[in-house]
């Protein structure tokens, strides 16, 4: 099974870097919810284990680490512009539930889903400061063209001071479709890596 994508013409850069400013900018947030929610839990499942009442949580934490790897294939599939093949899962065929645990647990790809849960923070933090950095940047020197006229000034150092801000954000908005798009590509390769055990190629 694959995360279908339909091809389409390449996006100009403005939407280009919108797209991919928009992945990196909600993959934080995510990556805050897939520690917070399968990682913790698994945890805790793992100290309640003995009392019994663990092998739920860590069932629930697998599982929830499956559908946090899907949702991500979905995302970067729009990044990397072509098909994200999914992984075949280990079938849970009993019907207990220590044995459907067991059977999740000798999964391998449920741990690579559980290991990019664990730490696809690291990518995001790095990708997501960035990009955050260049928006600031623009959207800053874009305000200050609404608040520097406000600013004492005798001596016309108004115009001088927006052509600097001008030209500041003029470089980082010519540069933001670059950076934007290799933040994007360095979280989406992080996850191609886990997620499908297959390097990503774009």
């Amino acid at each position: 099974m694959t995360t279908r994508f339909e091809p389409a013409l390449t996006p100009a850069p403005v939407a280009r870097a919108a797209s991919d400013s928009r992945y990196v900018l909600t993959g934080l947030p995510l990556a805050a919810g897939a520690l917070l929610v399968p990682v913790t839990v698994l945890v805790i499942g793992a100290g309640l284990a003995v009392a019994g009442v663990g092998l739920p949580l860590m069932m629930f934490a697998l599982m929830q680490a499956r559908g946090f790897a899907a949702a991500e294939r979905e995302r970067v599939a729009v990044v990397l512009g072509r098909e994200i093949p999914h992984p075949v899962y280990r079938t849970v065929g009993a019907a207990t539930l220590p044995g459907k645990l067991l059977s999740v647990l000798l999964d391998r790809q449920t741990w690579r889903d559980l290991g990019h849960a664990a730490f696809r923070w690291i990518p995001s933090v790095v990708s997501f400061t960035l990009v955050a950095t260049w928006w600031a940047a623009i959207l800053g020197g874009l305000s200050w063209a609404l608040w520097g006229w406000s600013r004492p000034s005798d001596d016309g150092s108004y115009l001088m001071a927006a052509g600097f801000y001008a030209t500041v954000t003029l470089g980082f908005a010519l540069t933001l479709p670059p950076v934007a798009g290799w933040a994007a590509r360095f979280e989406a390769r992080f996850a191609v890596r886990l997620l499908t055990g297959r390097p990503a190629v774009r």
